[in-house]
């Protein structure tokens, strides 16, 4: 940090500002984790490991249906996948990054897509099924991130001139208070302060960085999530 960021340090902005953004990191990660178990018990199930469609169908629909925001699936080896809503898929997942590492026992946190049978911008949470110690298929969510902004924006309920976001390791917006901004990189918004910031927030577990945009000088405190490696930030004037 800069003397004058280390002299402004305790300043209630910026307390408040870390306040919202411990608030900001929790509420996330907890929503997310919580899918993940959730995943877990589904994928440990006897209809999951059946392996079939009509038999673990009910199961998925039913958790589903329990939580507003996204949508639930199951991938065979091959790629083929079910969703609650379409029921078998035309396309396949095989062409996904994250479907190699998930057929090899990896369990996915926070990968971001755009979904192929709803078109949202989404985040995939997935688990393995296991059967015979081998990895016979997978359960996923895709969560959406528009609702999930718009729920973090109603737990926070932040004024008018407080904002939030959250990078993805690859540098493309997660989440933002205004949801069109998300799946942008910043570092290619035109602005070579904010690239800076963006930069420097990828690169650091935590921090207090600032930019301009929009011809405001802005003041960002952030954190990495150890569950989706996601960057998450408060943004203050």
């Amino acid at each position: 940090m800069s003397m004058a960021e280390i002299a402004d340090a305790h300043s209630p902005a910026e307390e408040n500002a870390q306040s919202l953004l411990a608030a900001f990191a929790s509420y996330t990660d907890l929503r997310l984790l919580s899918i993940r178990q959730s995943l877990e018990i589904l994928a440990s199930t006897t209809e999951a490991k059946s392996l079939k469609w009509k038999t673990m169908e009910p199961l998925l629909r039913g958790y589903q249906e329990s939580d507003d925001g996204l949508i639930v699936w199951f991938v065979r080896p091959d790629g083929t996948y079910f969703t609650v809503d379409k029921g078998k898929v035309a396309k396949t997942l095989s062409d996904r990054s994250y479907f190699p590492p998930l057929m090899s026992g990896q369990i996915i946190d926070g990968e971001l897509v755009v979904s192929k049978s709803t078109g949202k911008r989404s985040t995939v949470i997935a688990v393995p099924v296991m059967k015979g110690g081998k990895v016979v298929g997978a359960i996923g969510a895709s969560v959406f991130l528009e609702k999930l902004a718009d729920q973090v924006s109603t737990t926070l309920a932040l004024p008018a001139n407080i904002s939030f976001f959250a990078l993805a390791p690859s540098g493309l917006t997660a989440l933002h208070k205004k949801t069109n901004r998300e799946f942008l990189d910043p570092r290619d918004l035109g602005s070579p302060t904010l690239k800076k910031a963006a930069s420097e927030m990828l690169t650091h577990q935590a921090g207090v960085t600032s930019y301009m945009f929009d011809n405001v000088t802005k003041k960002a405190v952030y954190r990495s999530s150890p569950l989706t490696q996601w960057k998450f930030a408060i943004v203050f004037q």
